[in-house]
This record gives C-alpha cells, sequence and structure tokens, in this order.
C-alpha cells in the first residue's frame, strides 16, 4: 500500500495534488475488541490535523495520526 501511495504521489504532483499516507493509531473498534488507545473519533480529529498541518511539498510521505513521520 505504502509503495501504491509514494507512485501516486509522484503521478499526481505534477498536477499539484499532493498525497498522504497516514496511519491512525491503534484505534478501539470491533476489530480490536475495543482495545486501543484512541476512540474513533479521536482518531479522525488526529487524522484530520495532521492532514491540515502538510505541506504539499510532503507528498508521498507516511506519517502517524499523532503527527510524526514514519519511516518506511
Amino acid at each position: 500500500m505504502n509503495a501504491i501511495g509514494k507512485s501516486l504521489a509522484m503521478d499526481l504532483k505534477p498536477r499539484g495534488i499532493a498525497v498522504f499516507l497516514l496511519h491512525p493509531g491503534f484505534v478501539a473498534t470491533e476489530m480490536v475488541g475495543g482495545r486501543g488507545d484512541l476512540s474513533p473519533t479521536q482518531a479522525e480529529r488526529q487524522l484530520v490535523q495532521t492532514l491540515d498541518s502538510r505541506d504539499p511539498q510532503q507528498t508521498g510521505t507516511f506519517w502517524h495520526g499523532n503527527g510524526t513521520e514514519l519511516p518506511w
């Protein structure tokens, strides 16, 4: 998935479209039996804040919902 996102970012950059790959963190959902660190609402807020603080020149990068860059 990361490679697809990176490729898409390179293809769309000339059009002025940025692509960011996001990891929401350990979210309390049914899939993990409700044992997450964040509620879905908290995770959503963090992801929106992370997206809002990105610069288009950072296209193709991978970010944790808490705003830290994730290397891969």
